[in-house]
């Protein structure tokens, strides 16, 4: 019995660390055909590690589990003292997703997704019943997560070299001229591309704020410059909403210390010296790096950016010697919690600085005094590569479906259906290409699987954070994993779901929030 009770404690925390590893380092790096099938390549390999983690565990289970012993453990308990708050949304979100299934006008479409991206039922599923297996069963360590780290670094270098126009891998020799700067690195689209580097950029950066030696820091401080320059020459303003989620929300992590606040001076001045970097090379070497566009090129461009990296280099020196100053007065590292509060503020300032911008441009039509910027704040059909056409369709074909549809979605992954069951002939005039995706994951799961699946999915991200903060504060691989989730629940806004990036997202998430067995 004791032999039994050993392996029960020691099976299951080590078949989730390979499938945690496999599965985070394999997404960012397995491929097959290069980018003729990536989508196909990485949904399978997804669906096998998951497929084989679950016939393991089921298998496991019914050799070693003892049901009856369970039933006494939980009799009596409360539902939230055996499953947690975001368990109950993941199995809302999962209950939701097989009634719109059911109900969809094309069910197959729906359960299998071969209509769309591949994010059907099937999938979905598969996504559920991860979750619920990593947070139980995993046991997060450091070293896991650098092995995630280091094929994270890969991709980012791939993406960099591309930058260069060197292709190492020989991703691009048979690919259209006019497509060759839209696909990066081993992922595929930049924005798929920057969707994961944000991830990355996210751990590392978050790792290295809370490293606790000289060493670990160095590591985890190169890792987020690199993932710094890989962001910038992905190309895709996509990946400023997750800087705004890292750099916005990170301060409420770390302005709790001074350590917090040195290191996130530091993190500021990298991100800044990598975006002079990129300009400087797109003088000096511009015959043999790809043009960068976009907001990115707003930033290099600015005159005085250099002077902004001295002088944010200087401001992390100060906070540094500031630092070293009063430690030795006074060892404990906590400031007030004012600090926090006036960031907050600050936050709030912010959006409602760009909710006037958004009115002033297009309610009072002053968007001359915008300058460049008018063509962010300015909303209509070809607002970001014709998002706001896309997302003006889905609202009105939701509008037009049934009671039933509208309540559950037309079916998972069925956006593509609807659109050209309704607008295929203006989709085709209009830009000769049909839409497949809402190109916003949150309007997407509206009109799919409805607005109890939306609510369910947006449930799950918020209590995820509320459990991390309350109870996960002090783990900085959970704090880490919880970033990465939300510089893509950021940057999904305006971003396809699809299983590349998503697995990946779906993966740290249950690690945000899996067992813990003592600091790491």
């Amino acid at each position: 019995m004791k032999k039994g009770k050993q392996s029960n404690i020691e099976f299951m925390p080590v078949l989730m660390a390979a499938y945690v590893i496999i599965t985070l380092s394999g997404m960012l790096l397995v491929f097959h055909d290069f980018y003729y099938d990536i989508l196909e390549t990485k949904r399978t390999f997804y669906t096998t590690c998951t497929t084989v983690m679950l016939v393991l565990t089921g298998v496991y289970m019914f050799l070693m589990a003892d049901p009856m012993k369970a039933i006494k453990e939980n009799k009596g308990k409360k539902l939230l003292d055996i499953i947690s708050l975001a368990d109950f949304f993941v199995i809302m979100w999962g209950v939701v997703i097989i009634l719109s299934t059911l109900l969809s006008p094309d069910k197959r479409a729906a359960f299998l997704g071969n209509r769309g991206r591949y994010t059907g039922c099937r999938l979905l599923l598969l996504y559920v019943a991860a979750y619920f297996c990593v947070t139980r069963y995993y046991r997060p360590k450091e070293w896991h997560m650098a092995i995630f780290l280091g094929a994270g670094m890969l991709m980012c270098l791939f993406g960099i070299t591309d930058f260069f126009d060197m292709d190492l891998l020989g991703f691009k020799e048979e690919i259209k001229e006019i497509q060759r700067y839209m696909f990066s690195s081993t992922i595929g689209n930049i924005n798929t591309y920057t969707s994961c580097v944000a991830m990355v950029m996210a751990f590392a950066g978050v790792m290295f704020a809370a490293a606790d030696n000289i060493k670990k820091a160095a590591v985890y401080g190169v890792c987020s410059f690199i993932s710094f320059f890989a962001l910038i020459v992905g190309e895709s303003d996509n990946a400023y909403l997750s800087l705004a989620a890292f750099f916005g929300l990170l301060p409420l992590y770390l302005f709790r210390t001074r350590r917090g606040i040195k290191r996130y001076f530091a993190l500021v001045a990298g991100f800044f010296t990598a975006a002079k970097a990129v300009s400087v090379l797109q003088v000096s070497m511009a015959d043999q790096v790809i043009p960068i566009n976009g907001l990115f090129q707003v930033i290099g461009s600015y005159r005085n950016l250099t002077a902004v990296v001295v002088f944010l280099w200087c401001a992390t020196a100060i906070c540094y010697g500031a630092d070293h100053f009063i430690s030795k007065n006074n060892p404990s590292s906590a400031v007030s919690p004012w600090i926090v509060r006036v960031w907050i503020m600050v936050l709030v300032l912010v959006v409602l600085a760009g909710v006037y911008m958004f009115y002033d441009v297009n309610v009072a039509g002053n968007g001359g005094k915008y300058g460049s910027m008018r063509q962010y704040l300015w909303f209509d059909d070809d607002w970001g590569t014709h998002r706001g056409y896309i997302w003006r369709i889905a609202v009105e074909d939701y509008q037009k479906f049934p009671l039933i549809q509208k309540i559950f979605g037309y079916g998972p992954d069925t956006f593509g259906i609807v659109t050209k069951a309704n607008n295929y002939p203006e989709m085709f005039d209009r830009y000769y290409e049909t839409f497949d995706s809402a190109h916003n994951e949150y309007l997407q799961y509206l009109v799919t699987i409805g607005p109890f699946g939306l609510l369910a999915y947006l449930g799950i991200h918020g209590s995820i954070i509320y459990q991390v903060i309350k109870e996960r504060l002090d783990q900085p691989l959970c704090v880490a994993a919880l970033f990465a989730v939300l510089c893509y629940a950021f940057q999904a806004a305006v971003n396809i779901n699809q299983p590349i990036a998503a697995p990946v997202m779906w993966t740290l998430l249950a690690v945000s929030v899996s067992k813990v067995v003592k600091r790491l």
